[in-house]
């Protein structure tokens, strides 16, 4: 089954402490990349939040916004007094050691770091609590995150899977077409090379000229690659349809494939042929396109 690396999901949780939101969005990338921000009250939180996107998903770029909003009760902050205290006596004492004297209004000194403290930070049942809180969102959210991308994976699924058999038809015409093309080549060289030696008076060799062709028939051939290229594709079918699939493996397979038909394009001279293999190295790149969003 394809998953997308495309997803979304936003969900909310109503706890004693106020609202806890949590937001996941991921668009495709090369690699794994996760970004996850939260307010300073949850900071302690953001390893838990980066490991269990980790785990639930191979790459992307992945961001993960948690917020809270806090009941009014534990919204009230308390002024630190000790923490206050030497906040002034460092201050006092500078000002007499460096010589300057300044009047500081206390107000001024509330947004120091640890100044004012909320309720929160010297509760560790409220750790707890908001511990679980996140944890079970947490786990909603990637449930719905998950699910948009595996649906979205369904339908990239079978654009692929349309588009690889386009490119498989066009693979089998080629196979009906190159019998009748590489013994069409052959006759003209034969003719070729007959023309050019009565032209210069030279006695024509059958023999040698047959064998000539056969060594040139060989580099003409395009048995192996036609080959591989059934391989190939039997392959990405076989993947594509598995319970977890990798975008890397289909990606890679996409360029084998590639070269195979540029091969096959360099050493088969008829036009109509030729042609094909344009239409079916189109079909590889519309393939290669939605394979982008594959994780």
């Amino acid at each position: 089954m394809l998953k997308s690396m495309t997803g979304f999901s936003r969900n909310r949780i109503d706890t004693r402490m106020g609202s806890i939101f949590l937001e996941i969005s991921s668009v495709n990338h090369r690699n794994q990349e996760i970004t996850v921000k939260t307010p300073r009250e949850l900071s302690l939180f953001e390893r838990v939040v980066q490991q269990e996107i980790r785990t639930a998903s191979r790459r992307g770029k992945i961001q993960i916004r948690l917020e809270i909003s806090w009941d009014p009760v534990l919204r009230a902050a308390r002024i630190d007094h000790e923490v206050l205290k030497g906040y002034v006596t460092d201050i006092t004492r500078i000002s007499t050691d460096v010589g300057f004297q300044r009047d500081v209004a206390i107000e001024q000194l509330l947004t120091l770091p640890g100044v004012m403290v909320l309720p929160l930070d010297n509760d560790g049942n409220i750790e707890n609590e908001l511990g679980e809180a996140i944890s079970d969102l947490l786990a909603a959210g990637i449930s719905k995150w998950d699910s948009m991308r595996a649906l979205e994976g369904s339908h990239l699924q079978q654009v692929i899977v349309d588009h690889l058999e386009c490119f498989w038809g066009l693979i089998q015409d080629i196979g009906d077409k190159w019998p009748v093309a590489k013994e069409t080549a052959a006759k003209l060289l034969k003719d070729k090379i007959r023309l050019l030696l009565e032209s210069g008076g030279f006695e024509c060799d059958e023999g040698r000229i047959a064998q000539e062709i056969v060594m040139l028939n060989d580099k003409w051939d395009i048995t192996e690659e036609m080959a591989r290229l059934a391989s190939h594709v039997d392959k990405f079918r076989g993947i594509v349809h598995n319970e977890v699939v990798s975008g890397k493996t289909l990606d890679f397979l996409v360029q084998e494939m590639n070269r195979e038909i540029n091969t096959i394009a360099s050493k088969v001279q008829d036009a109509g042929i030729r042609w094909i293999a344009v239409e079916a190295k189109s079909s590889l790149e519309s393939i290669r396109e939605q394979i982008q969003n594959v994780e």
